[in-house]
């Protein structure tokens, strides 16, 4: 089922496309034979430990003909990629209507609620993550229809900071590529903490999605302090 690419909305990436489902063991409500498939192959997935599903064992699970749901998905990777993206469209949506939210002269709030989106949809859509982040499983950046919405969270990140830089909260040189990819990088680990289950190891006094939250504050706020100019103490 093609998704529309991201269109331009107030200057930010945002998808425009088809509702995404909710939470896949939800996605076969009122969809039919091509949501069905879906929640089909993310539950075999979850099941098996993140083997990757054949196609005959995703329509066994359906008690379906394999013809009947190869006239919607060619393969088993089909169907994969149709569940990354539902849960991509959803991602972008989240973020983006996380960040207008915020007052837009407030990049490290922008930047905070930007994250939390990020680790309650990786929470929400856990298989996904796992599958999306597994390329024994999916090959992600490698997959064109995937991987555009990647890029889009990626730009949607770099505006916010150069935003931020043309008001003069960050200085001229700072290297604006390199905190994207920090951040992206402290985030990921974050949610993937919440999705397997670990983050009791450093807050047990807290539930998972509130450590996050907590360490992902306290990130954002030593990214900000750490860019601030400091003046020349020598006279």
């Amino acid at each position: 089922m093609p998704i529309a690419a991201p269109a331009e909305t107030d200057g930010i990436a945002r998808p425009d496309g088809p509702r995404a489902v909710t939470p896949h063991h939800d996605a076969s409500e009122g969809v039919g034979l091509h949501g069905r498939t879906i929640a089909a192959a993310l539950d075999l997935l979850r099941e098996r430990q993140a083997v990757r599903p054949r196609m005959d064992e995703i329509a066994a699970a359906l008690d379906e003909p394999v013809e009947n749901v190869a006239k919607i998905f060619p393969d088993a990777e089909a169907v994969l990629i149709a569940a990354g993206e539902l849960a991509l469209v959803r991602l972008m949506d989240t973020c983006v209507k996380s960040v207008v939210k915020v007052d837009p002269e407030d990049a490290v709030g922008q930047f905070c609620s930007l994250g939390e989106a990020y680790i309650e949809w990786a929470d929400t859509y856990a298989m996904q993550f796992k599958m999306l982040s597994d390329q024994n499983i999916l090959d992600t950046l490698g997959t064109p229809q995937l991987r555009r919405y990647l890029n889009s969270l990626s730009e949607l990140m770099t505006r916010m900071l150069e935003r931020a830089q043309d008001a003069g909260h960050l200085p001229p040189d700072e290297d604006i590529r390199l905190m994207v990819l920090s951040s992206r990088t402290f985030a990921y680990g974050l949610a993937r903490m919440v999705v397997d289950q670990r983050m009791g190891e450093w807050y047990p006094e807290l539930p998972p999605m509130e450590a996050a939250k907590l360490a992902l504050h306290d990130f954002v706020r030593r990214i900000a302090r750490g860019s601030i100019r400091r003046p020349d103490p020598r006279p």
